[in-house]
């Protein structure tokens, strides 16, 4: 089934579309050991430990790329998110460049407007969701990530595996 977004495609963003729609969820081993690792971030986000929330970021993204056996991505957990009248953002993804060697993934801690901690769930889903970008780039090797129905699947499908 076609979505309303896929008309907006080119011809060349439908083919990435489809080969992303058909890529499978991933199945995590040693959960228990990420969502231990996901409970630590719900406790840093907690406390309003920025410095530690980043650091079981970095921990967590790394635990699943190196599962996965491909390269991690840098994290980095930043106070407020940068907003206009419109919306805010929630999190950023760098891909590799030849200015830069490493992948960034780039999350923010509070909110906007009222600067308050984020809810874990909210948190751990925007993590997730930038290191699927990296997962599309780095381990599915297709040529650009798109916010696709297959994409949204597996960014839930590790989602729940993480917090179950």
């Amino acid at each position: 089934m076609a979505y309303s977004y896929y008309n907006r495609f080119t011809q060349a963003q439908k083919k990435i579309a489809r080969k992303s729609d058909a890529l499978p969820a991933i199945k995590l081993m040693q959960l228990l050991a990420l969502q231990k690792i996901s409970e630590e971030i719900n406790r840093q986000l907690s406390l309003e430990n920025l410095q530690f929330a980043e650091r079981s970021s970095q921990h967590l993204v790394d635990s699943i790329c190196q599962q996965l056996n491909f390269s991690s991505a840098r994290v980095h957990v930043l106070e407020r998110r940068p907003h206009d009248d419109a919306s805010e953002l929630h999190g950023l993804y760098e891909p590799i460049e030849q200015s830069r060697p490493r992948a960034r993934i780039y999350v923010w801690m509070r909110t906007a407007k009222r600067q308050q901690v984020v809810a874990f769930k909210t948190y751990l889903r925007t993590l997730v969701h930038e290191l699927c970008h990296h997962l599309d780039y780095e381990y599915y090797q297709l040529e650009d990530s798109l916010h696709t129905q297959g994409f949204f699947q597996r960014e839930s499908n590790i989602v729940k595996q993480l917090i179950e």
